[in-house]
């Protein structure tokens, strides 16, 4: 590179900067363009809604209830669940816990 003077090196240094920053101004754009359309599309429909049944609402119940107790009270309220059901698990838990 001795042939190549000190302007010329310090002149394609400029276009390579300049070119540099183009690309990466294109690049910015897209990416700003992508995210505002996914960040938009994504407000636009509302998440669907898992409807709450009656046989989740008695498990958050029961769940909520079980895991206060002491384990052998918990072991004695899942033995009366699997025989009896949970609404009799729950009513057992609640007695329980006062």
């Amino acid at each position: 590179m001795a042939g190549i003077s000190i302007q010329a090196r310090r002149e394609r240094a400029m276009r390579d900067i300049e070119n540099g920053l183009k690309i990466l101004t294109v690049g910015l754009r897209r990416l700003a363009h992508d995210v505002t359309t996914l960040s938009s599309g994504a407000l636009a429909r509302p998440a669907r809604q898992r409807p709450v049944t009656r046989a989740l609402r008695l498990q958050g119940r029961y769940m909520g209830l079980i895991r206060t107790l002491p384990q052998r009270k918990k072991r004695q309220v899942m033995a009366l669940r699997a025989s009896k059901g949970v609404e009799r698990a729950i009513q057992m838990a609640r007695s329980m816990k006062h």
